[in-house]
Parts: C-alpha cells; structure tokens; sequence
C-alpha cells in the first residue's frame, strides 16, 4: 500500500462499536494482511479526520490505543509509523471478550479434509462457536498472514491441519497468540494429534510385499515435509523388515500435492531403466495422477503395476480400478482437534499433549486383490 494514499478505512455511525475502536480495528487488520508493512508513515491526524469527516481527537485516540497494542509508534518530525506485528500484544487487546470463533487452517480445498472440517464443524457449533477456514496454499508466508490476520479477528482458538509441515518449529506469532492445535505436523509434541503415517507406510508397502513384490516404488511430496517423511520412514521399515533393498531411484519426489504432480511422477516412474512392478504413492490424489500415467501408458492395473495409497478419500473407493489405501481416520482427527482446543480455551489441562490415531488397510483392487 502506498503510505500517501488515503486509507480504505470506513466508519460507521450507528455501529456499536466507538469510532475510535473501528479505526482501530482496520488499522491493524491492515497491518496483520501485511496492506501496511513496518516503517509505513499513516496518514496524519488531521488528514485522517478530514478524510473521515471526523473530529481529530478520535483519530489521536484510535492512534494511541495502537500504539498501546504495539503496532505503531508517533516521533517528533516523523509521525506515526507502523511496527513489526506484535503478535501478544494483538492477542491481549480486549482479549477479556471472547468471540466465540476459532480460526482453522487448511493447505487446499482437498476432500481430504472435507471429513475433518466436518468434524471441526460440529464440535465447534455443539460448544456454540463458529470457524472461520483459511487456505494456505501449502505456502509459508500465507500461513503466517492467516494467523496475523485471526489473531486480529480475536479469535479464541486456531487449528492447523499440515500447513505447519514445512515448518521445524512453532512459527514466533504463535508464543504470545491464542491456544493452537497442530494436527498432522508429526514434528511438534505438544497440543498435537497426528495420524500414524508411519504405519500407514509400513501397512501399504508390507501389502504390496505380500503379494510377492520386490521391488517398490514410493511416490512422495517433499519429504522435507515432516508428515510425509513419516510415511516415508514407514515405506523403509517395511523394506528392511522383509531384507529388501531401498533404490534410491525409485523414490520419486514431487514438487508439491496435486494430481497434477501425481501424473507427472506416474511418467517419471515408467521412464526408469527398469521400473519396479508396485508402487506406494504417500495420498490418494496423487495416486489418481500417477494411475492416469500408467494407463495412458497401456500398463495395466494391478496386472503390470500394482498401486496401493494412503488417505481413502471418496475418490478412492471410485477409481478403475478401486484403489488399495491406507485409512487415515480424518474426521476423527477433526472432532479430537476441537476437544483440545475447547479444553485450552477453558484453560484445563490436556490429558494426553500428543494423540496419535491409528491407520488401517483398505483392500480393494489396485494391489491384486479380487476384493
């Protein structure tokens, strides 16, 4: 935003809420979308009244009460500037209302997670409150705004669901925010639950090995993101436990999770000088890519290659053939995610910091199997 443009500010009379605080409040929702940045000069008291037609003792106020949150400071000869976001002191302010609304964050509008804010869903509207869902994009910088800007909402609680999975440690917004639940992050123990995504790989490679596979793909997202590293880890296990090797070849890394990436690794697998006859593909989008791959290719599934996934989204059950896969209990995750949240917001203690939820195989027809 432009410091010498007016500020898309807007007032309104009849609104309960005083002047000053609606000022207030835009000012730092602008700041906490990044529309102000630090060091931004805002507009002069006088020049900020005449340009809302009010008195200038209501912008001086609304200008202290954000210097008091921390978002701006006024110097002599410089005006007042925007600072860093203050991620406690934004949580604090008037922090002794609760809104009755929890923020929940999602990577992309997957039907994966179509199961789990059903969950989040009914436990929040059972306890009378209401979610307001953000879409990261599996973008760092747009979880980290999403967070500023609930925070700025007076959110009571926020959930994340894998949009912390590129991250090694709790983001510094966080520490001084309102209660937050990480799920499926496997890289944090506290306020966390998780599915078993090393039991998912183990459970969908150790099928594959079953039917009397040797050799193994692993179709995978980034395994810098911590929860499909997990899978990963499980993908390994289940080699070693039946002393088969792992070819470093064969373990193809997308650049993201999309069917898209599934497809284009489903081609990177048939370009191998000998390709494995199975594949473990670490989500069932991708799996729907990498199927497309191979019949386009005139392989035959599960007769040239057998392909076993994780997740058994509804795509899954439908696919030609059903796709073998991994059951991660989502709508599960998201019931457990709201009772921990509920139980911080009422500040009792966790009975369990971490929970894990157990994985189990779904057989249907990809693998080699008639059922």
């Amino acid at each position: 935003m432009n410091p010498s443009s007016p500020l898309p500010l807007h007032i309104d009379p009849q609104s309960n809420l005083p002047i000053f605080a609606q000022i207030r409040q835009q000012i730092t929702w602008l700041i906490a979308s990044g529309k102000l940045k630090p060091g931004d000069r805002l507009p002069t008291i006088r020049d900020l009244a005449d340009q809302l037609g009010i008195h200038m003792h209501t912008v001086r106020q609304a200008y202290h009460a954000l210097e008091d949150d921390g978002l701006a400071e006024t110097r002599p000869s410089r005006g007042t500037r925007v600072k860093p976001y203050n991620g406690k002191k934004a949580a604090s302010a008037e922090s002794a209302s609760p809104s009755h609304t929890i923020g929940v964050l999602i990577p992309n509008i997957y039907s994966f997670y179509d199961p789990f804010l059903s969950g989040v869903a009914e436990v929040a509207r059972r306890m009378g409150y209401m979610t307001i869902v953000c879409i990261t994009r599996d973008n760092e910088e747009l979880t980290l705004q999403s967070i500023r800007q609930l925070i700025a909402k007076k959110v009571d609680g926020i959930v994340s669901a894998s949009t912390m999975s590129k991250f090694d440690e709790p983001p510094a917004v966080l520490s001084a925010g309102p209660p937050f639940i990480f799920a499926d992050s496997p890289q944090f123990q506290a306020n966390s639950i998780l599915f078993d995504l090393d039991n998912a790989g183990f459970l969908g490679t150790s099928h594959l090995i079953e039917h009397g596979h040797k050799r193994i793909a692993f179709i995978t997202a980034p395994l810098t993101w911590h929860n499909f590293n997990d899978a990963y880890k499980g993908y390994q296990r289940a080699l070693t436990a039946s002393n088969l090797d792992l070819e470093p070849d064969s373990v193809i890394q997308t650049l993201a999770y999309s069917l898209e990436d599934g497809y284009r690794a489903g081609l990177q697998l048939l370009g191998l000088n000998k390709p494995p006859k199975a594949v473990f593909v670490s989500g069932d989008l991708m799996a729907a890519g990498v199927v497309r791959a191979l019949k386009e290719s005139g392989k035959r599934i599960p007769q040239d290659v057998a392909v076993v996934s994780k997740d058994n989204i509804e795509l899954a059950a439908l696919m030609d053939p059903p796709l073998t896969t991994v059951n991660l209990p989502t709508y599960r995750m998201g019931v457990e995610a709201v009772n921990m949240l509920m139980r911080l917001i009422s500040k009792k203690r966790l009975e369990k910091k971490r929970v894990v939820l157990e994985s189990e195989l779904v057989v249907r027809r990809s693998c080699g199997c008639n059922s």
